[in-house]
């Protein structure tokens, strides 16, 4: 494991969301994706470490914060993956907001 590398703070992100904690893994993930703000980063990587926080974004119930994760994660690398659970943290956004207005 090299701590140079993106994806070493993904897989510690990993095993922080397989323990439900999130704000850990969150952590991990900001470690990451600043280890890529120099120079010839790899954007396939940067995308799986943001799209790792936005699941933990939306894990804890912040839709709006993890759909704008999603949505920058594509722009860095645009997968069926990410595009994919992009839809399911709409959905249960809208979710949540009907079961909102139904029950208050």
């Amino acid at each position: 494991m090299n701590p140079d590398d993106i994806i070493f703070y993904s897989n510690i992100a990993a095993v922080y969301m397989e323990m439900k904690e999130y704000d850990k893994a969150i952590e991990e993930c900001d470690k990451g994706i600043e280890k890529s703000k120099g120079a010839g980063y790899d954007y396939v990587k940067l995308a799986k470490v943001m799209a790792r926080k936005a699941a933990c974004l939306n894990y804890k119930g912040l839709h709006d914060e993890s759909i704008d994760l999603y949505k920058s994660a594509l722009l860095e690398d645009n997968t069926f993956a990410i595009k994919d659970a992009l839809k399911k943290v709409e959905k249960a956004k809208k979710d949540a907001e009907a079961k909102a207005y139904i029950n208050p």
